[in-house]
């Protein structure tokens, strides 16, 4: 059995790994931060044998509150993604599968890869009534980027859209990207 991180966006310290029945792992800090919730790690082992995971040490987490109720997201081929019953007891989130494959990856949330954002820019700005504009780049180097979508006018509301500020929001990717493609459609009445 290993447990593998070492990929984009993957996050997990393995703290104890000799047993299927007792995989002990936390959450690594975020990058140049003190805060961490985000965790996205990929199992490899013998499939259809049950597998028991604790995430430990989360009532220290950026936000606590946020795994009472929550339930892993889990793939095994990362793109489509269903979720895993977890138990939270106010520091240790607990959860255990049975993989029907030899590799399987588990997240926060299901990733949005660096590749997507970057096809749905170019994708976006590509359209006549879309402009890209790059206002700045993060601390990883990579762009902050500002679509501009419609033709601005003094007569016009703005309206300003923003998401994935933080690198745990996933799932505000993954609504930008509806909601891009949505203004895009001129065929759109809503």
């Amino acid at each position: 059995m290993k447990i593998f991180s070492n990929f984009e966006s993957g996050s997990i310290n393995v703290i104890k790994a000799e047993s299927k029945d007792d995989i002990q792992l936390t959450i690594p800090k975020d990058n140049q931060s003190d805060v961490y919730q985000w965790f996205h790690f990929r199992l490899e082992s013998e499939p259809q044998q049950s597998h028991s995971f604790k995430i430990l040490d989360l009532a220290k987490s950026g936000y606590p509150e946020g795994w009472n109720g929550y339930d892993v997201v889990a793939s095994y081929d990362r793109e489509e993604w269903f979720r895993i019953p977890a138990e939270f007891d106010g520091d240790t989130l607990s959860f255990s599968i049975i993989p029907d494959h030899g590799s399987m990856y588990f997240a926060y949330f299901a990733p949005y890869s660096y590749d997507r954002h970057q096809d749905l820019i170019h994708l976006a700005q590509a359209q006549h009534n879309c402009r890209l504009e790059t206002l700045g780049h993060t601390l990883d180097g990579n762009d902050m980027s500002l679509l501009t979508i419609g033709e601005p006018d003094e007569g016009k509301k703005k309206v300003w859209l923003i998401a994935r500020q933080h690198p745990g929001e996933t799932m505000a990717e993954w609504f930008m990207e509806g909601v891009v493609q949505r203004l895009l459609d001129e065929t759109d009445t809503v």
